[in-house]
């Protein structure tokens, strides 16, 4: 009895000393975040691949009852963000940059409408919808604020029993993990948390941040296997030889996304005025006529793009400025409807047919190193993040051998950039959220961007 009596004690004590150590409790819960993360990322993946697929079979079919299938489902999708959750428009990036710029010391009210439960909900769903009516969007941005609303929920119940708990911590790791299992790039996530999230608090998070996109990635690849996000594509260029393509495209292709980003971030403003003359619901209307007018034109216009980048790299097929601007304009349109749904996918798809219309100019012999670098001369110049935009495409394909024509592109391109715009697309948007009145008055509802 004794003895029996000692054993409790023992476990009493263990577990008491465990449950009052704030890092052992906060790495519990976040592994969990991760875990969860991981698990809704490849079902959401699944469900926005069967209903891209689903909408170019009806386009194909049936294509009158596809011209009013986008209207119809991008007009609910914007309702659902508009009614529900402002908070859940867009890509859902600067939403995540916005939360963890802002203590959440003075800020949590903020902190926690930007990534609270029913704004990963309404996300999901909207994004969903959009897709299934043929929105040229991507499922990534939205899997980032989904995971970092995943990892506040979780972060926000640690709190409860330990007040000093860092918010970046939570919302670094639930970005970095998102973006990790969406891609199957782990390195990228790390990458990610480093250039774009946490420049002032990663020495404070890297443990967390690793232990997140580890698990998040394992979930994933133990649900959809080893898989790479583009395959493994030929590569024949001597990288020497190659440089001055690379320099090309990316001073291109850089310029190109950082002026995309400028006509979405001034498409948003001008949208504002749209909303305060009550004007909106027209707008989405003839947006949802715009997008499938132009998938009328090209199937092309469409989802996410992957299949755009799979046909450019493994088949002969060459791409034309035409293609470009269906993928530039689709993306645009679905974006401003204010449905939700990510820029990050399509910004590939369009720097993968600039970089294969580039090819076609200059003749450089390495078609898809010339598509592989134009996605990521693209993306630097949406996101400006030229190292985080390499290393993603150097994980989705797992071509090492191109590792220094990747980099000297994704450095030309963020200086080209630059002379387009100071700031990229998610940092002005960022600002927005951060400077508009939702911020400083909860109940205050403006525009999502």
């Amino acid at each position: 009895m004794k003895a029996l009596e000692s054993l409790l004690k023992q476990i009493y004590f263990k577990t008491h000393t465990f449950l009052i150590d704030r890092q052992k409790v906060q790495a519990i819960a976040l592994w969990g975040a991760a875990w969860v993360t991981g698990l809704v990322a490849v079902q959401y993946a699944r469900i926005f691949k069967f209903l891209e697929t689903q909408y170019l079979a009806i386009a194909e079919s049936r294509p009158i009852e596809a011209v009013f299938l986008s209207p119809l489902l991008l007009c609910i999708a914007w309702w659902l963000v508009r009614r529900l959750s402002p908070e859940a428009g867009g890509s859902g990036i600067p939403q995540i940059l916005a939360a963890n710029e802002l203590d959440f010391r003075h800020h949590s009210s903020t902190v926690d409408k930007l990534l609270s439960p029913r704004v990963a909900l309404v996300k999901l769903t909207s994004s969903l919808l959009a897709v299934a009516g043929g929105a040229a969007i991507g499922r990534e941005g939205p899997t980032l604020q989904i995971s970092a609303c995943i990892f506040h929920f979780f972060g926000n119940r640690v709190r409860k029993y330990f007040a000093h708990i860092d918010s970046h911590t939570w919302i670094i790791a639930g970005a970095a993990a998102g973006l990790a299992s969406a891609f199957n790039t782990p390195l990228g996530g790390i990458v990610y948390a480093i250039e774009e999230m946490g420049t002032l608090h990663f020495h404070r998070v890297k443990t967390s941040v690793f232990s997140a996109v580890i698990i998040a990635g394992l979930m994933s690849q133990w649900l959809l296997g080893p898989y790479l996000y583009l395959g493994f594509p030929k590569l024949l260029a001597d990288s020497f030889m190659f440089l001055p393509y690379a320099v090309l495209t990316g001073a291109v292709a850089g310029a190109l996304g950082a002026g995309f980003g400028e006509l979405l971030s001034k498409g948003s403003l001008w949208k504002q005025r749209l909303v305060f003359r009550g004007s909106e619901l027209p707008f989405v209307i003839a947006c949802g006529f715009a997008l499938s007018g132009l998938i009328w034109l090209s199937h092309d216009s469409s989802g996410s793009g992957k299949e755009v980048i799979n046909r450019l790299l493994f088949t002969s097929e060459n791409s034309s400025l035409l293609t470009v601007l269906y993928r530039t304009a689709a993306t645009a349109i679905s974006y401003l409807s204010g449905a939700a749904g990510g820029i990050f996918a399509p910004s590939l798809s369009a720097g993968a047919a600039l970089g294969s219309t580039i090819d076609v100019v200059v003749s450089s012999g390495h078609k898809n190193l010339m598509v592989m670098i134009g996605m990521i001369g693209f993306l630097t110049g949406v996101t400006r993040t030229p190292f985080t935009s390499f290393i993603l495409v150097l994980e989705m394909s797992d071509r090492h051998s191109a590792i220094f024509p990747m980099m000297v592109t994704a450095i030309v391109a963020n200086g080209a950039a630059h002379f387009v715009s100071a700031h990229g697309f998610y940092e002005k948007m960022k600002t927005k959220f951060i400077e508009s009145s939702a911020l400083a008055a909860p109940s205050t509802r403006t525009e999502p961007v």
